[in-house]
């Protein structure tokens, strides 16, 4: 194994956090290089599953999410004649069902088992250019389905720190509501990329990160069919005006929001990217 000491008093150095080591003595930080791991293969690769494991507890750490806060709780009875309980923030109406914004969870309750089933082949039907590792985070990932002894189903699906529905942040101003229009253009790519339309895109099927810009497209997703035209272009330019503080500045984004879609996800997507150049000065981190 390699020696982790400092270069500047030879100290004993622990790991830091972005790749560092810091010495737990003088303070220092420091980083290794290719050179360093030269006939440490086996150090490399320990140090670098330490780094992803790290990187996966932060991601799912909600006790900075102070937003989140339980307003209530329903139970239900499971077909193994035991009982689950939901906490949540907030529920929303959903036809057959309910919608609950849980800590760690986005929950589908459907009165119909037969419901449940539809949501998912809707889900199912999403496809993934290989190349694209984390496109896949735009969409509910699924955790659990639970039986009911009522006949209907609850779906629990994962929810990470800091995502809310949009609305919850609305009205925005015109340089944040900039980036919550760049997820959705996301969306739209990855359903035209697998040949189908959402259906369902709203201020509160888009949940977005303020945090960290992120976007997740719930909703509902019994209502996807196949793509025959440019409804979801549509129903953001709609979204995104029902969001808004103001629409009118800058003129581009006006322009843009009060157009005709292009034909396709991909053209309409580099169209919004000229907006965020020509009206917003190019792309830009602004902290919520």
């Amino acid at each position: 194994m390699k020696a982790l000491k400092c270069m500047n008093c030879g100290g004993q150095l622990k790991f830091g956090g972005a790749g560092s080591l810091i010495c737990t003595f003088c303070g220092s930080t420091a980083f290794m290089s290719d050179a360093d791991f030269r006939g440490h293969e086996a150090f490399r690769a320990k140090l670098l599953s330490y780094y992803k494991a790290e990187a996966d507890r932060k991601e799912f750490d909600y006790s900075e999410d102070t937003l989140w806060t339980c307003h209530g709780a329903d139970t239900f009875a499971m077909d193994n004649g035991r009982q689950v309980t939901v906490e949540f923030m907030e529920k929303y109406p959903l036809s057959g069902g309910q919608v609950y914004l849980a800590k760690e969870h986005v929950v589908y309750l459907f009165h119909e088992c037969g419901q449940a089933d539809l949501f998912l082949s809707g889900l199912r039907r999403l496809v993934f250019p290989e190349a694209d590792v984390k496109l896949y985070r735009c969409f509910p990932a699924l955790k659990q389905t639970i039986p009911l002894q009522s006949g209907g189903t609850l779906l629990v699906f994962v929810r990470r720190p800091f995502f809310y529905p949009a609305e919850m942040f609305s009205p925005f101003r015109s340089e944040h509501l900039a980036w919550v229009i760049s997820r959705m253009e996301n969306f739209c790519c990855a359903l035209t990329y697998s040949g189908i339309e959402h259906g369902d895109i709203s201020p509160l099927s888009v949940w977005i990160n303020p945090v960290t810009h992120e976007g997740a497209l719930y909703g509902d997703w019994r209502k996807v069919r196949s793509l025959t035209g440019v409804g979801d272009l549509t129903a953001l330019r709609r979204t995104a005006i029902e969001l808004a503080l103001d629409t009118s500045k800058p003129r581009e984004m006006y322009a843009f929001l009060n157009s005709s879609p292009c034909k396709d996800a991909f053209e309409d997507f580099s169209r919004w990217d000229q907006v965020i150049v020509n009206g917003f000065g190019g792309h830009k981190f602004i902290r919520m």
